[in-house]
């Protein structure tokens, strides 16, 4: 699909709001540990003028990065899909500026570009671990009874995930590439021609549940959701923004959106093991 060390025709999409030094650590562990790509879009979203300047300043010799701004009230959709628009690359990832490649995530993203390539593939997503890089943030996301989802293996030891896969505890390989109901927002990855064709983000969507009903959407419209496994990349979780209650109207259109895809025969279509007790 592409040669070593060639750019890819990836565009990276970082939404900030202040927090200056870590979104500067997350562009900063891009460009150590990831791929050459097209372009590097910040997103500021309503940033104060001072924390702008340290961002501006901090990447002013980087050629590919752009600061661009949308200055309206948050929500995560429209961010993300105003910045698409905004893009030039042929594929597109998300990327929250409170994650951070390091040396275990060289590779992975030219893995996830490869999949997310595959005609059959939508959105593709990576494992995801606490800052301690000892703890699972994220290894998919699953579905649940009653319009609800989590990730797989949340909290659980990373070091243990992999020595006990294939056991009654993990029964699930996180090293190895697995199709998903979905996969987190926070780093995700998506041809535009896919992204175009199921509509982006919906806007009715304000904090959370976005990213999952993409991928459901995405799943019912053909394109199938994968995790790819090998490597991982820290998420230091909601440090990017102040706590905020989430909005009732997230709760309730997840639960629409979540509920078509729980099957309830066998629970989550794709990680049966892990919600078979949970509908019996």
């Amino acid at each position: 699909m592409h040669q070593k060390n060639q750019a890819l025709d990836l565009s990276v999409i970082i939404p900030f709001k202040d927090k200056a030094a870590m979104t500067l650590d997350c562009v900063r562990s891009l460009i150590a540990y990831g791929p050459p790509t097209r372009e590097i879009l910040l997103v500021s979203n309503n940033s104060t003028e001072s924390e702008l300047q340290k961002v501006t300043s901090g990447v002013r010799n980087i050629d590919l990065v752009k600061i661009i701004e949308y200055n309206h009230p948050f929500n995560y959709q429209k961010v993300n899909n105003w910045a698409v628009k905004q893009s030039t690359g042929e594929t597109i990832l998300f990327l929250n500026n409170d994650t951070e490649l390091r040396p275990a995530s060289r590779g992975l993203l030219e893995r996830m570009f490869t999949k997310a390539h595959e005609k059959s593939v939508g959105i593709v997503g990576c494992l995801l671990l606490f800052g301690g890089e000892k703890t699972i943030q994220h290894a998919g996301v699953y579905l649940m009874p009653g319009g609800q989802a989590d990730h797989l293996y949340v909290t659980k030891s990373y070091a243990k995930a992999l020595k006990d896969a294939g056991s009654a505890d993990f029964p699930y390989d996180i090293s190895k590439d697995m199709p998903m109901s979905a996969v987190t927002g926070a780093v995700s990855m998506v041809q535009r021609k896919k992204f175009d064709a199921i509509k982006g983000f919906d806007e009715r969507f304000i904090i959370c549940g976005g990213d999952v009903d993409l991928c459901l959407r995405s799943n019912k419209k053909g394109y199938q959701t994968w995790y790819v496994g090998g490597g991982y990349i820290l998420h230091k979780e909601s440090q990017s923004r102040k706590f905020s209650p989430i909005p009732y109207n997230d709760f309730y259109w997840s639960y629409l959106s979540y509920i078509q895809g729980f099957d309830a025969n066998v629970g989550d279509p794709f990680l049966p093991e892990i919600t078979k007790e949970m509908h019996e």
